[in-house]
């Protein structure tokens, strides 16, 4: 049985702009709170550089755009404000890439937005995003769980044959585009799956464009997750409800994984002294010495509970004063990260 508490929902949306008017991040905080979009990656923002801003519900934005101060383009990350808190850091890296890692309970887990060019756009312009990519996914920490988010302009197909570890056969299309093929190509060589294309659902909850007049619906915005993680995404199903003014539907996957707050983890932390330093002949004389002054200055005890607290107090103290606090090997990086542009 599956423990909905444990899960959470993940949201990758094309919002075409957040600063066409006032009302767009207003509309967006609207939508986290009544679609619960606990984590939500955003596509064609639109805002220029890169940085994070706060909603009127208390979700945190954070964003990747030009460095030219165009507004085109442009990536972003939305987290609620109860997930907001499992931020571990961000890296604004291109208008069309930006990477964030959340704290989980069991496993980090690294999320990349993308937004890839369109299909008509040159090949060396799609060939540029998928190194830029590339080199993303392949400097993410090797045991986090990784999705990757966004609009990659591409139809995959539902045909399985020689992608059989990346697709599954529940796509909306027959044949796939160009930018399809190309994203089938970079997910296998990343051990990514398309999340889209594994479950069972009527049509209508698969396409996620539609065109200006209706009549086409493609299926172009993907959620993927790593490979071995694969059975942590419980569903991924558009929901065509949701109104931002754009002509890309919401999409929602379901991930069965237990985030934690970054300050728990910090305060439940205890320091540990480096006993390394007891290699050292002279820091051996020394912690004696210490230790030995330290118990002449103790109380007898008649209480055999009494004694094993002192007992054990004194060497913890007098460990942390002579061999020092034991350093972390882990250095976890500060969520303001300095912004690249590769595409100007």
């Amino acid at each position: 049985p599956i423990n909905y508490s444990n899960t959470q929902l993940l949201w990758n949306w094309n919002v075409l702009s957040l600063v066409s008017s006032s009302s767009q991040l207003y509309q967006l905080s609207q939508n986290i709170d009544q679609y619960s979009l606990d984590i939500l990656g955003v596509t064609e923002t639109h805002m220029p550089g890169s940085g994070s801003t706060l909603l009127d519900n208390g979700s945190l934005l954070i964003h990747s755009g030009r460095g030219d101060g165009i507004k085109r383009q442009g990536v972003g990350l939305c987290l609620s404000k109860k997930v907001r808190n499992s931020l571990i850091s961000y890296v604004p890296t291109s208008e069309r890439v930006l990477t964030a890692r959340l704290h989980g309970k069991h496993l980090n887990i690294s999320v990349v937005v993308a937004y890839a060019p369109t299909d008509g756009a040159d090949d060396g312009e799609k060939d540029r995003f998928y190194n830029v990519l590339s080199d993303t996914l392949g400097e993410l920490p090797r045991h986090d769980l990784k999705l990757l988010l966004g609009d990659f302009n591409g139809k995959v197909t539902s045909n399985r044959y020689g992608f059989e570890g990346v697709i599954g056969g529940e796509s909306l299309h027959s044949s796939s585009s160009d930018n399809g093929t190309r994203l089938m190509d970079f997910c296998a060589a990343n051990q990514l799956v398309i999340g889209g294309t594994l479950f069972q659902h009527r049509d209508i909850h698969k396409g996620t464009w539609r065109s200006p007049n209706g009549l086409t619906v493609n299926q172009i915005d993907h959620i993927c997750i790593s490979g071995r993680f694969q059975h942590s995404l419980l569903d991924v199903k558009v929901c065509r409800g949701a109104d931002i003014g754009s002509d890309h539907y919401l999409v929602r996957g379901r991930l069965q994984i237990k985030l934690q707050s970054v300050a728990k983890i910090t305060a439940k932390r205890h320091d540990v002294p480096a006993i390394e330093h007891l290699r050292n002949s002279s820091k051996v004389q020394e912690y004696n010495v210490a230790l030995q002054n330290r118990f002449d200055c103790l109380a007898n005890e008649v209480n055999l509970e009494d004694m094993w607290n002192n007992f054990k107090q004194t060497v913890t103290d007098v460990s942390m004063d002579v061999l020092g606090k034991r350093p972390r090997k882990v250095v976890e990086v500060e969520p303001a990260c300095i912004f690249k542009s590769v595409y100007t």
